[in-house]
């Protein structure tokens, strides 16, 4: 996420404290965790009950629920993990090769996203980084859940550039039910503005990988550009408009709305610009608070925070709720910091009972309440 001036150092600094990151891992997996029993809370319809807590995890990015009650997790380390029936199964689901790298960086296992109609299309997706010919570079698979025997992952997009830094690595279904990828400028910033790039991107496919007809540039999946290294991203549930939360060098984290062809401006400019040819952020954070994954709120379990823009702040280690107003929820209404998780918030996710689910370096925890 963070990784010029002051913010790679707070955030370099703060990583090498707990030992683990976020999108961010330090190279070497540990061994597979034993299975532990969670504790558990409330039942949604007739499957099982959803966890207070899931231990064990390394390094976990983000999470996807299933229809049928599992919580498929991403470990940056390369393995696709599932918590079903209280516990947290011992053999992942799937693994994919990721770069085995010292030092800081940015690469691995990252974003996860279930097909919109799971029950008939039970496709998993994935976003990892892997390495061909001594080359970096990020791609999409996909696995099938067809119950038993070790799925194989088939190729979506390849060919993202890739770096030590800046990969992105959230993949998102819209209700148009194209997926949406949010990749970084892999270290490169001259990429983001380079249409021909696929790096510095959001870019959006069908679901089997083709590039959709009406997408703005043809025969291309780039659906917007001009990004730095983009971590999060959420549609408005009545608009239907993509929302996105981008991190900054030294200063200006941005939270944007997403214009279809629209230019964001890096590495031109951060934060508002004020200039035409780009598209000014909603919002801006300096100091840095590296923000990270994000979703709009639209249970009934916190309703004091419905249908805000909800998503998490490495540096601070904070959940922060946007309330949108204005003509096409283009302006920032309020801006509040509503949890305080006191550890780097890495993934967040909301169940289907309504809690909100957060990742932070080692362990995925479930917030049923905010502060008052």
């Amino acid at each position: 996420m963070k990784n010029s001036g002051r913010a790679l150092t707070t955030l370099s600094a703060l990583i090498i404290i707990i030992a683990t990151l976020p999108l961010l891992l330090t190279g070497c997996p540990r061994q597979p965790a034993e299975r532990l029993p969670t504790t558990t809370t409330t039942r949604v319809d007739e499957r099982p009950a959803l966890p207070q807590e899931i231990n064990g995890l390394d390094q976990p990015v983000a999470m996807a629920f299933s229809p049928d009650g599992r919580i498929f997790i991403t470990e940056r380390v390369g393995r696709i993990r599932i918590f079903e029936e209280g516990h947290l199964r011992e053999q992942p689901f799937a693994t994919v090769d990721v770069p085995r790298l010292r030092g800081y960086h940015e690469t691995g296992l990252l974003g996860i996203a279930l097909h919109p109609d799971f029950e008939t299309q039970p496709y998993i997706y994935v976003y990892h980084t892997h390495t061909r010919d001594g080359r970096l570079f990020n791609r999409v698979v996909r696995f099938r859940d067809d119950s038993g025997g070790s799925p194989s992952p088939e190729i979506i997009i390849d060919n993202i550039p890739a770096g030590r830094i800046h990969n992105g690595g959230i993949i998102v279904f819209g209700p148009d039910e194209n997926l949406y990828i949010s990749t970084g400028d892999s270290g490169q910033s001259n990429l983001a503005q380079n249409i021909d790039s696929t790096a510095g991107k959001i870019l959006r496919v069908e679901p089997n990988g083709d590039i959709p007809a009406d997408n703005p540039f043809p025969n291309s999946p780039v659906y917007s550009y001009g990004h730095r290294n983009v971590f999060g991203m959420a549609f408005h549930p009545e608009t239907g408009v993509l929302y996105i939360t981008e991190n900054g060098p030294d200063r200006d984290d941005e939270i944007n709305r997403i214009e279809a062809g629209g230019n964001f401006g890096w590495p031109i400019v951060t934060g508002r610009a004020g200039d035409e040819r780009f598209i000014d952020p909603l919002t801006t954070y300096t100091p840095n608070i590296a923000p990270t994954q994000a979703i709009f709120y639209t249970g009934d379990l916190i309703n004091n925070i419905r249908g805000r823009f909800i998503f998490g702040a490495y540096n601070t280690g904070n959940l922060r709720a946007l309330e949108l107003a204005g003509p096409g929820n283009g302006r920032v209404e309020r801006d509040e910091v509503v949890f305080d998780a006191n550890r780097p918030i890495i993934g967040v996710a909301q169940s289907p009972d309504g809690a909100i689910y957060i990742a932070n370096t080692d362990s995925i925890r479930r917030i049923e309440r905010l502060e008052d």
